[in-house]
Formats: structure tokens, C-alpha cells, sequence
């Protein structure tokens, strides 16, 4: 029988994380994700790993590049407020091509907002909140399994396309207690080589991590590469959830946990009569 246990969405993430091989944590506290660096600074000192409790939301993203610039699986998390704070760096990011995991357990707003749940995030996320037209990989759990497992894959596919990667729950899915089957994580055979990484210069040619490219048509070179990457990823790593499409009059959207509620709402529907379905991305 497998082992199961009742653990907070946030600290699913946390061991997620730690089991897929995260080392370095970089961060700042705000209300609802602080669950996620108080797991970690507990927990990574007994596996050699690094955590930083920075100044500010934007030191925190800018040592997240650092590290990953250096080829190791970093992380940082935040709640809305600190993930606007993060948009340079993570823009930053995904211009050099570097992978890393960036959670954001969101909360309301505009401004500081309150802290209660809210997904008005979304479009932040999906289509990238900073400058320069770039995307980050979105995975959106709606359980604290999804939690776990997300964030695992998370790391692997930021690790195979060099992008930016964005877990996105909310309040409700960080602060609930569900069952939580820890899953062993296994590392995908193909992942490419981090043949990239600055990681010291002996016996091989120099390498740079950049974003600036001033050249006659560099950064149009460089802005389709992106692009194409991203038309990749649209072609083969989308992931959704489907109920009841086959016959549905109406299609309700929802993702995080108010795809929890949807699913509810839904299955009341159909026992009516009604002919609904759920898409969750």
C-alpha cells in the first residue's frame, strides 16, 4: 500500500521540489505562499542545499537567474504583489534562455489587495507579464497532488526547453490539507546536457548567458529562435483536463481550484438534464 499523507498545498510544492532534485531556494516572505520557504529553510540544511531569504522580491528573482545561469535546479515563490516585482527578472530569464521554477500562489488584488484567493493572475502568467513579447511554461494544479506532481514536471520541462516555469495555484490550494501520495520522481533519460551553463571556464571555450543582442539582425535571429521554441511547446507539451465534451451544449473554463467547484456545478447540471462540460487547462 502506498504511503499517503495529509499535507498543505504549499508545503506539496516544497517536496516536490526537493524530491526532483532542487537545491537553491531564493525568496521573500508574503501571505499565502510563506508555508513554501518555511518547509524549505527547514528542510534543505539537512541535504546541503542553499536557501536565501533575500532583501526583496526583485534580489530574489535576480539570484534565481544567477544560479541557473550556473546549471543547477533553482526556485523562488512569491504571491501577486511579489510576482509583479519579479516580471524584470523573469523576462530577463526567459531572453537568456535560462530554465527555473517560479510559483505563484496568488492572492487579490489590484495592489496589495487582500489575502484571500483569487486567479486574476492568469493572463499575467499565460501570456508573460514583462517586456518584450516573451511566454513561460504554466502549470496550473487544482489538487495538492497536482502540487506535487506539477512541480516536479515543472523543473523537467523547463529544463528541456531553457524557459521560465510557473506553477499557478492560489490561496485555496496553498493553505488546504489534501492527501498526498509522494511519489518517487524519475528523470526523464532525454533531457539535454546543460552545455550551456557558466560553470567555470577551465578547459573549455568561454561561455556567455545573456539577453543583449546589438548586432545587425542578432536579436531578430534570436526573437524567432524563441519564438519557434514556443510554437514547440504549444505542439507538444499542452496539457488539459476534459469532462463530458462529447455531447456538451456548453463548455465552462476553469482552472486551479475553482476548476474543483466547476466539476461540482457541472456534474449538478448534467443530473438535471443540462449538457455541460468542463475544459480545465
Amino acid at each position: 500500500m502506498q504511503k499517503r499523507l495529509l499535507v498543505k498545498g504549499n508545503e506539496a510544492v516544497a517536496m516536490g521540489a526537493i524530491e526532483a532534485g532542487c537545491r537553491y531556494y531564493f525568496g521573500y516572505p508574503i501571505t499565502p505562499q510563506s508555508d513554501i520557504p518555511e518547509y524549505i529553510s527547514r528542510e534543505f540544511p539537512k541535504l546541503d542545499g542553499v536557501f536565501i531569504q533575500a532583501e526583496s522580491e526583485i534580489a530574489s528573482i535576480n539570484m534565481l537567474l544567477g544560479a541557473s545561469a550556473s546549471g543547477v535546479r533553482a526556485m523562488t515563490s512569491s504571491s501577486s504583489p511579489g510576482i509583479s516585482l519579479k516580471q524584470e527578472g523573469i523576462s530577463y530569464m526567459a531572453g537568456s534562455e535560462l530554465p527555473g521554477l517560479i510559483v505563484n500562489i496568488s492572492r487579490s488584488g489590484p495592489g496589495l489587495g487582500g489575502i484571500d484567493a483569487s486567479q486574476s493572475d492568469y493572463f499575467q502568467a499565460v501570456k508573460g507579464g514583462g517586456h518584450g513579447g516573451y511566454h513561460i511554461i504554466v502549470l496550473a494544479p487544482n489538487s495538492v497532488q497536482e502540487m506535487y506532481d506539477l512541480t516536479m514536471l515543472a523543473f523537467d520541462l523547463s529544463d528541456r526547453y531553457r524557459i521560465p516555469a510557473m506553477i499557478l495555484g492560489d490561496s485555496v490550494l496553498g493553505q488546504m490539507k489534501e492527501a498526498l501520495v509522494p511519489n518517487t520522481y524519475l528523470r526523464p533519460d532525454d533531457l539535454p546536457p546543460k552545455d550551456w551553463a557558466v560553470s567555470g571556464k577551465a578547459g573549455r571555450p568561454q561561455r556567455v548567458v545573456k539577453s543583449l543582442y546589438l548586432g545587425d539582425g542578432e536579436l531578430e535571429r534570436h526573437n524567432w529562435k524563441l519564438h519557434r521554441k514556443y510554437q514547440e511547446l504549444k505542439d507538444n507539451e499542452v496539457r488539459c483536463e476534459t469532462n463530458g465534451l462529447d455531447d456538451a451544449h456548453l463548455v465552462v473554463t476553469a482552472f486551479g481550484s475553482t476548476a474543483r467547484i466547476a466539476k461540482t456545478a457541472i456534474r449538478m447540471a448534467r443530473e438535471e438534464g443540462l449538457k455541460v462540460g468542463l475544459l480545465r487547462p
